[in-house]
C-alpha cells in the first residue's frame, strides 16, 4: 500500500491536522485551471481525481495495481498512471513556469478538479514550502522560482443537536419551550 493524498471530505479529527497544514496554489493542467491545486509534502506521489481526467478527456498512461492508503485510515484504489503531466503555476510575478511529473488517478468522490503535488514532484522541483511566508520555492532547469500558496481551514460542521441548542427563544416564548430546551 502507498500513501497518498486524501479526499476532500475529510475524515474528521486525523484529516483536520493533515488538512490544515496543506498549502494551496493556483495550477493548471492543459489550459484547465485546478483551484484545488495543493502541496502534500506527506504524500509520496501526486494525484488527479476523476473530475480532472474527465475534464481533459485523458485515458491512462499505465494501469496500476495498487492501493492507497491516505493520510488517515482512507484506503482508496489507483485508477492508473499519467506520465509526463505538464503542470503550470505562476510565480509572484506572474510568469508562468511549467514542471512535469507522473501522477495516479483516484476517485475521491468530488466533482471538482483536484490535483495533489506529492514528495515525487516537490523534489523534482527541488521545492521548499514555506507556510509561514505562504510560498514554495522551487527551482527548475537553474532558475529560482517563488510560488505564493495559501491554506484553507476545515469547514467544521454543526450537528443538530448544537444548531437546536444554539437556537434562541425570544420574549413571548412559553415555559414549556424553555424546559425542551433544557432538556437538549
Amino acid at each position: 500500500m502507498r500513501k497518498m493524498c486524501q479526499s476532500h471530505t475529510v475524515q474528521k479529527k486525523e484529516s483536520d491536522e493533515w488538512f490544515s497544514s496543506l498549502q494551496y496554489l493556483n495550477a493548471s493542467i492543459n489550459d484547465l485551471s485546478i483551484s484545488e491545486s495543493f502541496l502534500d509534502n506527506g504524500s509520496e506521489f501526486g494525484a488527479l481525481n476523476d473530475a480532472t481526467i474527465n475534464a481533459l478527456g485523458w485515458k491512462a498512461d499505465k494501469p496500476s495495481d495498487f492501493d492507497i492508503k491516505g493520510n488517515s485510515k482512507h484506503i482508496t484504489e489507483s485508477l492508473g498512471w499519467f506520465t509526463d503531466v505538464p503542470v503550470s503555476i505562476k510565480d509572484k510575478d506572474g510568469k508562468t513556469v511549467t514542471a512535469t511529473g507522473n501522477f495516479t488517478r483516484i476517485d475521491n468522490g468530488e466533482p471538482e478538479p483536484m490535483l495533489c503535488l506529492g514528495m515525487t514532484w516537490i523534489r523534482k522541483v527541488q521545492g521548499i514550502l514555506d507556510p509561514n511566508k505562504n510560498q514554495f520555492r522551487m527551482k527548475l532547469h537553474g532558475k529560482s522560482y517563488i510560488i505564493p500558496t495559501f491554506s484553507k481551514n476545515p469547514i467544521a460542521k454543526e450537528s443538530p443537536k448544537d444548531t437546536e441548542s444554539s437556537k434562541t427563544l425570544d420574549s413571548d416564548s412559553s415555559s414549556e419551550e424553555l424546559k425542551k430546551m433544557r432538556k437538549l
